[in-house]
């Protein structure tokens, strides 16, 4: 197909883009292990010593949604340095831009990964079929769980933010001032 039919339809990638999606996907699946072995290796030893975190009137919170927690702040910070470094190439845009926009996009993921987690394994949990599959560790279904999410967290909501707006040279300047100018508009 010519350069031209491609530009003109807009959604066949170069192969610039598609190396840059590769390298990306090769990132987060590097930051992915640091979260992954960070969290089931601090949730088995708190299950291990029955340690509940954070008591918040009289329940704690379940050793799972901390350790998701924890991994999450690993694995972000690695995957930040390596696509900062790796994947998008953006060491023109200086650093700590990059990191301002990397934790606003970071916190969209770190809830969205927690919370549907802990949903899921809490929905899954008690199901028969689970313990049926898991047996008497049926709260293991943590792990399955938390995969899971984390590949489609990772595909729909990091990638995108990150190829689109976390290490691109975004100017909030401009962007405030045509959101504003357009609203002023409409008035």
């Amino acid at each position: 197909m010519s350069e031209k039919i491609r530009k003109k339809r807009g959604f066949f990638p170069s192969k610039k883009e598609i190396f840059t999606f590769l390298k990306a996907q090769a990132s987060s699946q590097m930051a992915s292990w640091v979260d992954n072995l960070m969290a089931f290796g601090l949730k088995k030893v708190l299950d291990i010593f029955k340690i509940k975190v954070l008591y918040f009137f009289s329940q704690g919170i379940e050793s799972y949604v901390f350790a998701t927690v924890i991994g999450q702040i690993c694995g972000g910070f690695f995957v930040c340095i390596m696509n900062w470094r790796w994947s998008f190439k953006s060491r023109d845009i200086k650093f700590k831009y990059i990191l301002s926009k990397f934790v606003l996009v970071w916190l969209g993921s770190l809830f969205l990964n927690t919370y549907f987690t802990f949903l899921l394994t809490e929905w899954l949990k008690g199901r028969r079929i689970i313990e049926h599959i898991f047996g008497y560790h049926a709260d293991d279904v943590f792990i399955f769980v938390k995969l899971s999410v984390s590949l489609l967290v990772g595909f729909f909501w990091n990638y995108t933010m990150y190829h689109r707006f976390v290490y691109k040279d975004v100017s909030f300047d401009k962007w405030f001032k045509r959101v504003f100018h357009k609203k002023s508009e409409c008035e």
